[in-house]
């Protein structure tokens, strides 16, 4: 965890058992709080001393330290999870929860299910976790054994109820399956209303909105009419990222007009440059060539984002010489498919954009042309 040094040694002589104020000498308390259990070596001893005060701060926690708290939780729970008494494991199921540490969340939640009956929010609350974490299935089915002992409950069949239309909902937007579409470490499955949170953490870097041309949401509502938007135009597939250890990292998107398409996707920061944009957009792209025709695609970038123009280029996309036109002449497009000549591609795209409503337009003219791809400029 990223630590503050001089909350760190005044934690490293702090031996009393107590809360943590709003902030000592100014600094967070859950920077505090971090370095009195780093001073602690994470032991059990220190976690049972300070997770009060972590879940009555757990509301405090920044995006950027959010990383940080999960990767130490999660050691802390391989290490120690068998040595927390009940309070302390009520305690970190409640902050994994406020985290959105959905795959925690619900190692937790079974654990406690085996020591005692769930109440009703630990109920929902692992029933939640399950589908956010791809698997819906095991949430209905939590759900449903729930129910038959107490069919009166109303939380437990108005949650029932909002995943059988999320299930209906998924089978509608049709691209992948959820939790059988992914490998060993990946699912994909439809972004939904109920990843607000989990978007939020991870779009928290300006740079996203601007390298992606997203909206800068200002508001849930604003982002919930993005998303219903989106699904709108009927021909748009945005998926959501989920990672079997660290639950949403990010998000891949595929437009796809007769059997052409046009991506993009973006990934939280702490998860760039781990290869998981690559694998994420194969697994997208296989399926729709798979199941819904896709043979050719396209994607745009700007000239100076390098790490995307390599990414680009291992997905086997090809520079194909063609930027947009003015005033967004600093975008550059990629093609992957068969080779093709410069008027086809010149067709394809001119008809990708158009049939996208997109307001961005390639500079390259629609006349005949023997060059193949690659082999000119505009």
């Amino acid at each position: 965890m990223m630590l503050d040094p001089a909350a760190a040694r005044q934690a490293a002589g702090d031996d009393a058992a107590g809360t943590c104020s709003s902030g000592d000498d100014g600094v967070s308390p859950l920077v505090v709080l971090g370095n009195r259990l780093e001073a602690g070596n994470w032991s059990i001893r220190s976690w049972r001393r300070y997770l009060a005060d972590i879940e009555a701060h757990s509301g405090s926690l920044s995006p950027a330290e959010r990383v940080h708290w999960l990767a130490a939780m999660s050691r802390t729970w391989a290490r120690y999870g068998w040595a927390f008494n009940e309070e302390a494991l009520v305690r970190l199921f409640n902050v994994s929860a406020a985290w959105c540490a959905w795959p925690l969340v619900s190692t937790i939640g079974q654990a406690l299910a085996r020591r005692r009956p769930l109440h009703m929010a630990e109920l929902l609350r692992l029933a939640d976790a399950y589908r956010h974490c791809a698997d819906s299935d095991q949430a209905i089915e939590l759900l449903v054994a729930s129910l038959l002992p107490q069919p009166e409950a109303a939380p437990l069949a108005a949650a029932h109820q909002e995943l059988i239309a999320w299930h209906a909902a998924r089978e509608r937007y049709g691209w992948v399956d959820g939790s059988d579409w992914g490998d060993e470490e990946l699912l994909l499955e439809p972004l939904g209303h109920h990843h607000l949170q989990d978007f939020a953490w991870q779009y928290f870097d300006p740079a996203i909105a601007e390298l992606c041309c997203l909206p800068a949401f200002e508001s849930d509502d604003q982002w919930h009419a993005w998303l219903d938007g989106t699904y709108r135009n009927g021909d748009q597939w945005v998926g959501a990222v989920i990672h079997r250890k660290w639950g949403f990292i990010g998000s891949v998107s595929l437009i796809m007009h007769g059997g052409i398409g046009f991506f993009y996707y973006w990934f939280g920061p702490d998860f760039q440059g781990r290869g998981y944009g690559p694998r994420a957009v194969r697994l997208l792209l296989a399926t729709a060539a798979e199941r819904h025709g896709l043979h050719t695609c396209y994607a745009k970038v700007y000239d100076y984002n390098y790490p995307s123009r390599r990414a680009l280029e291992k997905l086997g996309f090809e520079d194909i010489q063609v930027s947009a036109a003015a005033p967004d002449n600093n975008e550059l497009f990629y093609r992957r498919g068969s080779p093709a000549q410069r008027a086809q591609i010149a067709e394809e795209i001119h008809w990708l954009m158009a049939s996208m409503q997109s307001h961005t337009r390639p500079a390259i003219l629609l006349m005949p042309s023997s060059d193949r791809v690659g082999s000119g400029g505009n």
